[in-house]
């Protein structure tokens, strides 16, 4: 290579990269109303120059006359008036031609009013109507191509040196094509838009773009055409809430599916979301109604307060962290023993919310005293309590932590709540109360008992509120989790029963509902929330391995293990003997028990409290036992019976 090329292909280069630079900043408003401006008074002295070739004074400009002066005045007064330089050049779009187009027929039909206003008093004209018609062309076709050009030379500066994947578009409806439109002119630098998937059942031989409409079935007949698919956050709900199995199938044939999430204004957004694209997740394949919350309560119930929080270093704490952060509390104390997760919580929030108020506190809900302390320094009026152990196996290898945890550290902070006379205390249980058969699930519910005996004092001045869900996605320890570390060491995946089913809501969903309930409650409820209906975890399986481009028992093998300790095959909601009753709420509802709690009852709590501390592991499964007769576990001990101490 000669020094003289050697020299141009830098050059090439340099100027690449300064384009490059440039274009990755937006030019201010007022510059483009100048260059607009500017084309404008080109375009009037244009049209001015050829009605004059047409007058025997031969060949003239404007200039600066008054008469241009008062166009480009009418011109700009209609660029404010439909702010026509608003939009970002690079990416105009058919919108913005029509926008432009009004902006000159405006002005045009102003110019030939004043024009004859103009004659009919001084006999006089700012130019002659052919000449107005004239500008009108000459403006209108500059400022469209000013920004087709612009628009192509923003693609070739980002054009892509490397061969793109080839994509379709799942859809055919006007926001489906208003997003292909974007990527095909965006040359997004990843995808290559080769057509389109219709989902509806009827065939067309239509093209958009120019570009084929596809079905499922032809799909399937020549899958190595492309391999990914690109939808719309709006789409996907949309499929995911109707009895479309399209996505699925999708998944079937190997073809990965990439989301590109709220496009809303193609024409004012920086399109900053089509290199957003994200293949979609098992979340995504789940999702439910966004939830509609009652800000204004919440606001009433949470601005301004001390609020505490335990077991927020947990995914569903550490969640209603943040969304409590929307309320503006006055401040929020992070109570939990986990060290590392607690740390990893307060950098977070020190990070994303620089002014928010709170303190991060090791303590462990067993230690009475030390929650006490808690109480003293802090005076919290409002209690969310969600630090138990979850596990079911774990739990039934160590049931006395489990009772340790679940139910006296659960009865610690009600009391404790009591003493320090708080506003309200929020209870998070979980479906696995229902009729359980684990000691996890026992343990829930006798805590459940405790919180609904104290909100039955007459003498008690603070709300007590249960809250009670299933599954949480992504959650600490949950099955999505699990599924994905066995997926990426190849499998096996287990699961352990084909038949298996539970409820799954998503983290966020869950902890606004838990805010929701707490704000709405009046002491003593026991909330249960829509879960949609029950999910095979066998189907979770193969949603999970067909979303990384595997074949469920070719390429990943699924092994049944069979039902764990205390695990059982379908999760409740509600207990056989009770009722729910609607609230304002729709994903909201009461379950009204119907337990009555005499001193016997009262008793039993106390007993299991003191078993408990004492460590004693019989005496207190087994009034246990006698406090929820519901559960049953084959594993708990069946001849001895709780020996409850006479009130004296």
């Amino acid at each position: 290579m000669s020094n003289i090329e050697l020299v141009k292909e830098k050059l090439q280069l340099k100027i690449l990269e300064i384009g490059k630079k440039l274009v990755k900043n937006y030019v201010p408003r007022w510059v483009i109303f100048s260059i607009d401006l500017f084309l404008c008074l080109i375009a009037a002295n244009s049209a001015y120059f050829f009605v004059s070739t047409l007058q025997p004074g031969g060949m003239s400009f404007f200039n600066f006359k008054i008469e241009l002066l008062a166009l480009l005045l009418i011109q700009s007064l209609y660029f404010f008036v439909f702010k026509s330089y608003f939009g970002i050049v690079r990416y105009s779009s058919f919108k913005d031609a029509i926008k432009q187009l009004q902006v000159i027929a405006c002005c045009v039909f102003t110019l030939l009013v004043i024009n004859h206003i103009d004659y009919y008093l001084f006999e006089h004209k700012i130019i002659v109507d052919a000449g107005v018609f004239i500008y009108g062309f000459i403006a209108y076709s500059l400022l469209f191509f000013f920004r087709i050009g612009v628009k192509r030379v923003y693609e070739l500066i980002n054009i892509s040196r490397k061969p793109l994947d080839k994509a379709y578009i799942l859809g055919t409806s006007v926001s489906d094509v208003a997003m292909a439109e974007g990527l095909i002119s965006q040359n997004s630098g990843f995808f290559n838009v080769v057509g389109f998937i219709n989902v509806d059942e009827k065939k067309t031989n239509n093209r958009i773009f120019n570009l084929p409409i596809f079905d499922i079935n032809q799909l399937k007949r020549f899958n190595n055409y492309a391999k990914s698919i690109i939808v719309s956050d709006s789409k996907l709900k949309e499929l995911q809430h109707s009895s479309n199995t399209i996505i699925t199938e999708l998944l079937e044939l190997k073809i990965k599916i990439y989301k590109l999430p709220q496009l809303q204004d193609w024409n004012h957004t920086d399109f900053k979301d089509l290199k957003d694209l994200k293949e979609i997740n098992i979340e995504d394949l789940l999702q439910r109604n966004p939830i509609k919350l009652n800000n204004k309560k919440l606001f009433n119930k949470y601005q301004n307060k001390t609020i505490l929080v335990t077991g927020a270093a947990g995914s569903i704490g550490s969640e209603i962290v943040r969304q409590l952060i929307n309320f503006n509390p006055k401040l929020i104390l992070l109570v939990d023993q986990a060290e590392t997760p607690l740390h990893d919580l307060k950098l977070e929030l020190k990070k994303n919310h620089p002014t928010l108020k709170f303190e991060s506190v090791i303590a462990n809900v067993r230690d009475k005293s030390r929650i006490e302390q808690i109480f003293d320094r802090f005076s919290p009026q409002i209690v969310f309590h969600g630090a138990a152990y979850k596990h079911v196996p774990m739990m039934e290898a160590n049931p006395l932590e489990s009772l340790s945890v679940n139910f006296k550290g659960t009865k610690n902070l009600a009391d404790l709540s009591i003493k320090h006379n708080i506003e309200r205390f929020v209870f998070v249980s979980t479906d696995k109360a229902v009729n359980p058969t684990n000691i996890m699930g026992a343990t829930k519910r006798a805590a459940e008992l405790y919180i609904q005996s104290l909100a039955n004092k007459l003498d008690n001045n603070v709300l007590f509120i249960t809250t009670r869900f299933g599954n949480v996605l992504g959650s600490n320890g949950s099955v999505i989790p699990h599924f994905t570390k066995q997926i990426k060491e190849n499998g096996p995946v287990t699961v352990t029963h084909p038949d298996i089913t539970r409820f799954f809501m998503t983290i966020d969903e869950a902890c606004q509902l838990v805010l929701e309930a707490g704000a709405m409650g009046k002491g003593g409820e026991i909330y249960v929330f829509d879960m949609g209906s029950p999910i095979k975890i066998i189907d979770l399986a193969h949603h999970m391995i067909r979303l990384t481009g595997l074949i469920p028992n070719e390429d990943i093998k699924i092994e049944f293990t069979g039902l764990r300790p205390g695990e059982k095959l379908y999760e409740e909601l509600l207990a056989d003997k009770e009722t729910t009753l609607p609230t304002h709420h729709e994903k909201i509802m009461i379950a009204k028990a119907t337990h009555n709690f005499d001193t016997s009852k009262t008793t039993l709590l106390l007993e299991l409290a003191s078993n408990i501390k004492a460590n004693n592991i019989n005496l207190s499964l087994n009034c246990l036992k006698d406090l929820v007769p519901e559960y049953s576990n084959p594993s708990l001990e069946s001849n001895p019976v709780c020996i409850i101490k006479k009130a004296q």
